[in-house]
């Protein structure tokens, strides 16, 4: 098997959902004072790969606690929408796609080449209505993006991230590397750090291709 890393790495500097505190990493401790090494990390559970909860746009929804393990690991279909600017991705994308109740969608558009360029927030693509609300209908688990939102950077409203979390859906977001996957499904898994009562949380995202 070959186990794909579909994750962006965390470091200071990185790129920022626009209003997000910039994240601190710095040893407390070292080897040649204490004995050992420890670094200390600082930052909100949006920054880099990560999963959001419907709690995060839907008072009173599920935290990510609360929701099963299995909705971040399975089988996932990975659906091709290229795109190269700020723009809203349809639901034509689906087409041809064999996406099965309870499998989980990975949206491979190719813009986290963009990362690190401000381009990759400024001039991020989203998803249209339409498409959320045909992932609903397909009775998706979980969604996940090679970019920094669903909804358009600028959006207050946030209206796609309400279509799918007020239908359970969580969100995988700043997923990398998606274009080394050379097929239409594979075994996926995004599983966050079990933060209680919390909104989101860092993953490790991968996928494992059978050779």
């Amino acid at each position: 098997m070959r186990i794909v890393d579909l994750s962006q790495g965390y470091k200071v500097g990185m790129p920022l959902f626009p209003g997000t505190a910039p994240i601190a990493i710095k040893q407390i401790a070292q080897i040649d004072n204490g004995g050992f090494r420890i670094t200390e990390f600082h930052a909100g559970v949006h920054v880099g790969t990560h999963c959001d909860a419907p709690a995060h746009c839907i008072k009173g929804a599920k935290t990510l606690d609360e929701i099963p393990l299995d909705t971040f690991v399975g089988d996932a279909v990975i659906v091709n929408a290229p795109v190269e600017r700020k723009e809203p991705i349809g639901k034509e994308v689906l087409k041809n796609c064999e996406i099965k109740r309870g499998d989980i969608v990975l949206l491979k558009t190719g813009y986290s080449k963009y990362w690190g360029n401000p381009k990759y927030i400024d001039d991020s693509p989203y998803l249209s209505q339409k498409l959320a609300q045909a992932l609903v209908k397909l009775g998706i688990k979980a969604l996940g993006i090679d970019f920094i939102s669903p909804d358009p950077v600028e959006s207050t409203e946030a209206p796609v991230h309400k279509i799918l979390m007020g239908n359970g859906i969580p969100i995988i977001e700043n997923l990398n590397n998606l274009d080394k996957i050379d097929r239409p499904r594979v075994f996926f898994s995004a599983a966050p750090l079990l933060i209680d009562k919390s909104d989101g949380g860092f993953t490790r995202a991968y996928a494992v291709l059978e050779r």
